[in-house]
């Protein structure tokens, strides 16, 4: 199974497909969770934590995260809305909110990898908690480009929010910029991004696989 996952619509397999399907919804609620998690332990606390909190796949789903998926085997949640005034600092409660969905990603295809390494020392074949493991770690990973609405994106958030409308338009157009980026890699060959972080994302499944 190639690492990162990215489905060959030329030569596909049906359990293939439902597995990355399957690996795709858990990745977006498992980054979303992690976000919502994070803000709340930091001071963000709804009085109703269904409203972040709820587990449900379906109601993280963003249009463009979710075509991410299908052509760069990657992608992202809905925005999850944080008060950063209720941060003791905004700044650095902001980041560590948008990098607890990444961290969160990392430690479900670390769970993951380690029931594929379990099943593997009994002889059985897996091909949906690897598919899960190679889906999270590759949306872990992408997660560091700083475009927004990707995690690595709140290194600049606070810089931008002080000079509107810049940031609201930066915001507004990341997600478009990623899906003309990934379009291109995808048909051009021409490969700016994945060429950098695709060894990474190797490296990190191989490490939790084997690990």
């Amino acid at each position: 199974m190639p690492v990162p996952y990215l489905i060959d619509l030329s030569h596909w397999a049906i359990d293939d497909v439902v597995s990355f399907v399957i690996a795709s919804l858990l990745a977006v609620m498992v980054n979303a969770e992690g976000q919502a998690f994070m803000a709340t332990a930091m001071g963000d606390v709804h009085t109703d934590r269904s409203r972040r909190l709820h587990f449900n796949a379906f109601l993280h789903l963003d249009i463009l995260g979710s075509i991410a998926f299908l052509i760069a085997g990657f992608g992202w949640p809905k925005r999850v809305e944080i008060d950063a005034t209720r941060f003791s600092n905004p700044n650095l409660g902001t980041i560590l909110t948008r990098f607890g969905g990444p961290v969160a990603n990392f430690l479900m295809a670390g769970i993951a990898g380690s029931i594929v390494w379990v099943m593997t020392r009994w002889g059985a074949q897996d091909r949906v908690f690897t598919m899960v493991a190679i889906v999270n770690v590759t949306t872990a990973v992408y997660h560091l480009i700083p475009v927004p609405p990707l995690a690595g994106a709140s290194l600049f958030e606070t810089f931008l929010e002080r000079r509107r409308p810049y940031g609201a338009i930066f915001r507004r157009i990341g997600p478009w910029i990623l899906i003309g980026v990934f379009l291109l890699e995808r048909f051009s060959g021409w490969k700016p991004i994945s060429s950098l972080l695709n060894p990474w994302v190797k490296h990190a499944f191989h490490f939790i696989i084997n690990a």
